[in-house]
């Protein structure tokens, strides 16, 4: 029994196009499972970690190599960083303890000689390390296997280590503990099995898209693996599900996610192969890949960094993600952060100029000057906020976050449609002071938004919104968003005329009533 063909597991498939897989005709069927919205941390950047105390227990013995081995079912890259973490340890006797990182065969044996990194760590609170790969030794390992010592290798022997929340994650940043992909399987609402009839030959086929388009949530809190005073990167679960199956009988689940945008017909649907840009946005950049985005006090703005996106890219170089605060204000600074490329799913940075800090420009572009024509500059302008704004967001094509503030006439209008009438039951009586009641009315809160004078890189953008999944409204009172319905639109484009109109009627949420 096997999965026979299946998403690699760096692939972000587009949940609107098929999810393949395959079995062979021995399996019964697949047991699937998605994302039980109880786990807040499910989706995770670790690729090792333990919430359960891990115990490296040598207390009775005398090796002094004794360790506990834990496989990393990918090939390292020469260069590649990683990133070591524990909340707290305790020793026995013991005041340090060795990690250290090798390659290892496809059954997770150790191929000796092949030592790639190594250190000592005081035992106690937040003990880290962060490492990189050496490019002086050739890379031959299927899979990579982190070791880690009861005391120090080589030269202790008979001791006991106890860890806390043990996590490695890529790259050189630090990651608070989340449920790796295996953990977060176990952690998947009730699983339904699957079945089909050999009816293919010697292979079942399956179509995963409907599981992944029902982990999509758009009123999850977001989690930030990538968190500073200036930068927070989020994960953000309106963009990205995750899913699980295995086939009937099998012990482990394939944990895989998927995007919440699109691609052309004809082009790839695995958005990690793509080349569909380091910023997941439908506006376009000009020739020296400057984007230029309005921004306005008090209203949050957005930058979507996708690290695979750019295909070609060695998981050696990482993805390097600058932020120039907005001058003149307590934000005025200058930051630079760097992502892993082998993470697959995007990453929301949130900023507001009045809130949690405003920014001039975010840069995102390969580090050591890699790949030089896919560098992102993205600039924010500061603009006067309009009378009446109406500022809006939604989830692009490339599965990211455009924002856009209506700054021309609109048009407000409620419709309210009576509710039925009904004679009451005590209708006869004499004395009562009522006959009649009526059912609660329907009505609906509409905005009518338009944009003139529109080249065509922002009439392409505007038109996205007609397409979307996801249109919401940002209220100022209360600082949130909500959702609006896209109800008529007027979208033409006249290759006569330079510039252009956009005509959208927006629904807005219900108002609460007294019915």
């Amino acid at each position: 029994m096997a999965i026979t063909k299946q998403p690699a597991d760096d692939s972000l498939y587009s949940a609107y196009s098929q999810i393949p897989v395959e079995t062979d005709s021995s399996t019964l069927g697949l047991e699937v499972e998605t994302q039980n919205f109880d786990e807040a941390n499910m989706i995770s950047l670790n690729i090792v970690d333990s919430e359960e105390i891990e115990v490296i227990d040598n207390s009775a013995g005398t090796e002094n190599y004794f360790y506990k081995a834990f496989r990393i079912f990918r090939k390292m890259v020469a260069g590649e960083w990683y990133a070591f973490r524990a909340d707290s340890g305790t020793g026995d006797k013991t005041t340090v303890m060795s990690v250290s990182l090798y390659q290892g065969t496809a059954s997770g044996v150790i191929i000796e000689g092949t030592e790639m990194a190594t250190t000592n760590l005081a035992i106690g609170t937040s003990m880290s390390w962060r490492f990189q790969v050496r490019t002086d030794l050739a890379i031959t390992g299927p899979t990579t296997m982190l070791l880690v010592y009861a005391g120090v290798k080589g030269s202790t022997a008979g001791k006991k280590v106890t860890l806390n929340n043990m996590s490695l994650a890529y790259g050189q940043n630090f990651i608070f503990y989340s449920p790796s992909s295996v953990m977060a399987a176990n952690a998947l609402s009730e699983s339904i099995d699957i079945h089909r009839d050999s009816g293919f030959g010697t292979t079942k086929k399956y179509d995963l898209s409907f599981l992944a388009k029902a982990g999509f949530r758009d009123d999850r809190v977001r989690t930030f693996p990538y968190a500073n005073p200036h930068i927070g990167f989020a994960i953000d679960y309106s963009l990205i599900s995750a899913y699980a199956y295995r086939g009937i009988g099998e012990q482990n689940f394939n944990v895989r996610y998927a995007s919440r945008g699109v691609r052309p017909r004809g082009y790839t649907v695995n958005f990690s192969m793509s080349n569909i840009g380091l910023a997941l946005t439908d506006r376009t950049p000009d020739n020296n890949r400057y984007l230029y985005v309005k921004k306005y006090y008090g209203y949050p703005y957005f930058v979507t960094l996708f690290p695979r996106g750019v295909s070609g890219l060695n998981f050696g170089i990482s993805i390097e993600v600058t932020v120039k605060g907005s001058a003149g204000s307590q934000s005025d600074f200058s930051i630079t952060l760097n992502v892993p490329s082998r993470l697959n799913i995007p990453l929301v940075q949130e900023f507001n100029d009045e809130l949690t800090g405003g920014a001039d420009y975010v840069k995102l572009r390969p580090s050591g000057k890699a790949f030089p024509d896919q560098a992102w500059n993205i600039r924010f302008v500061d603009t006067e906020v309009p009378c009446n704004p109406f500022y809006i967001r939604w989830i692009n094509q490339k599965g990211g976050w455009d924002t856009y503030m209506f700054e021309q006439h609109k048009k407000y209008t409620q419709e309210v449609d009576r509710g039925d009438q009904y004679v009451l039951a005590n209708s006869r009586d004499p004395y009562v002071s009522q006959t009649r009641g009526e059912l609660a009315p329907e009505f609906k809160n509409i905005v009518q938004a338009g944009a003139e004078q529109l080249d065509e890189n922002d009439f392409n953008l505007l038109k996205g919104i007609a397409l979307s999944p996801l249109v919401q409204v940002y209220n100022y009172q209360i600082e949130a968003w909500q959702r609006v319905l896209v109800d008529d639109t007027d979208l033409t484009w006249d290759t006569k005329t330079p510039r252009n109109t956009v005509s959208y009627e927006f629904q807005l949420i219900d108002e609460q009533t007294q019915w």
